[in-house]
């Protein structure tokens, strides 16, 4: 991502365009390529109400595709709108801006300064009607060679950007549950994964009339029947005779259309699956580890989710699959943890966390972290990792430089690992809850041989939507 200003104001009035001008002038000074341009003429649904997130991704795209190095933006006035704040805060979040206010006076600037950085938008400088730019500042900031934090517009339109290079089949094994099939059908239409839904076609029909859907021309339903499962029986019985598998048995368990769909990916036939808007996390992961197994030198499975908070991403590991892991579990969840934020171009700082920070905590939960932590060290010394760590001391730079001066991971954490199913799960519904504009994608899951992801029963739309492309995107680097 490229260095962006975003030029707002912080009074009634004030010349906005001017300001950036002036502001665009001083960044040519000092840099090979500037462009500039006003969000609300880019992206003019930056004003409306709905399709926000969309609007955000668009910013993110403007920004991505042009090949200047540093850009310039008039962010919305006072007079366009009464939203004109909130809306800043959130262009500023989606392309991890610098801020600059223009203020008719010091006071009027201080305190809508106070309001965004509360936003944990960071403000570079107040500017006041009709004063230059301090040339110096400006190089310190763009010398500043500070980290690119990548925002959820921006992760969310790389993800869809990465599925749509090489469409892949994603098997949904619950086609006519109704977030499921409308989940299916926007990543159809917006050209993310070719979605396979497996129920009755008048099911899906009939959910589809009752939400006023269109079902694309083209799109592809398989009905669940004896026949179509008669074809997997002998595989299904080769893989599992050894556990007393035999043809009876096999029809009975492709009865269940989860399984149906794990046989389908194992025989190649799809390239992922996605499952779990009605099925339990064992129902969705327990065919997987049955039929397609763990991948090569991978001893278990275990689980991520995207935490998207507005101007951030962090990767929880593990809330979904390995309620009370060993340290030698643990610490193999922060390796996958850290090599799948890796993947994804993110900040890979991982975190142990803990009820205590160093040394500040006692007891067999503590000692398990500490032996987990070690492990990692020991067989990955290229991994950057810290613990135990509380929560706060890992994210917040703050209570890192009381609790954890010395560490380098403290107040930085990208990945956060859990001690156990509990604290993980809970932790990131918590989070996805309560705070205003978070959602969490996943849980995806690490280490299987072919990509297999569960969805939280409580999963909404847009969850199903961006698993699905995780999914698709997982798919891409198998092969």
């Amino acid at each position: 991502m490229k260095h962006v200003f975003l030029v707002v104001p912080a009074s009634a009035g004030v010349n906005l365009a001017q300001a950036a001008e002036s502001v665009l002038s001083e960044v040519k000074k000092n840099v090979a390529s500037a462009e500039s341009f006003v969000a609300t003429e880019k992206v003019p649904t930056v004003l409306q109400s709905q399709g926000a997130d969309a609007s955000m991704e668009a910013l993110v795209g403007a920004v991505q595709d042009s090949t200047a190095e540093v850009f310039v933006i008039t962010g919305v006035s006072i007079e366009q709108t009464v939203r004109s704040e909130t809306l800043n805060i959130q262009i500023a979040a989606a392309l991890d801006a610098d801020v600059i206010l223009v203020a008719d006076t010091d006071e009027t600037g201080a305190i809508v300064a106070a309001d965004f950085t509360s936003e944990k938008a960071r403000v570079a400088f107040v500017l006041s009607e009709g004063e230059m730019v301090n040339e110096d500042a400006l190089k310190k900031i763009l010398s500043a060679g500070r980290e690119h934090r990548i925002s959820q517009a921006e992760f969310r339109r790389n993800l869809i950007q990465l599925a749509s290079r090489n469409l892949k089949r994603i098997v949904l094994p619950e086609g006519a549950e109704p977030r499921t099939l409308k989940a299916a059908i926007e990543a159809y239409e917006r050209k993310i994964a070719i979605p396979v839904l497996i129920a009755k076609k008048s099911d899906v029909e009939a959910e589809a009339a009752r939400q006023n859907l269109k079902v694309p021309a083209g799109f592809e339903i398989i009905e669940p029947s004896a026949e179509l499962a008669e074809k997997y029986v002998p595989l299904l019985v080769e893989l599992r005779k050894a556990k007393g598998m035999t043809e009876e048995k096999a029809r009975e368990v492709l009865k269940d259309p989860v399984f149906l769909g794990t046989m389908m990916l194992k025989k190649d036939e799809v390239d992922g699956l996605v499952s779990g808007a009605v099925h339990s996390t064992a129902d969705t992961v327990r065919p997987a580890l049955q039929v397609i197994k763990c991948a090569p030198g991978v001893k278990s499975i275990s689980s991520v989710f995207f935490v998207c908070l507005p101007s951030q991403i962090y990767v929880f590991g593990d809330c979904a699959i390995n309620l009370n892991p060993t340290a030698e579990e643990l610490a193999g969840i922060a390796i996958q943890s850290h090599d799948t934020a890796k993947a994804f171009n993110l900040p890979t700082r991982v975190a142990m966390l803990s009820y205590g920070t160093g040394k500040s905590g006692k007891g067999d939960d503590v000692e398990l972290c500490v032996n987990a932590t070690q492990a990692v060290r020991a067989a990955r010394p290229d991994i950057a990792i810290d613990g135990p760590l509380q929560y706060d001391a890992a994210t917040t730079e703050s209570v890192a430089k009381l609790k954890a001066p010395e560490s380098a991971i403290a107040g930085k954490a990208s990945v956060c690992v859990f001690p156990d199913l509990s604290a993980g799960n809970i932790c990131y519904k918590a989070i996805q809850r309560s705070a205003p504009g978070v959602i969490a994608v996943g849980p995806m899951l690490q280490g299987l041989a072919k990509p297999v992801n569960d969805l939280s029963r409580g999963a909404l739309v847009e969850d199903i939507v961006y698993t699905i492309a995780l999914t698709s995107i997982q798919a891409q680097a198998a092969k």
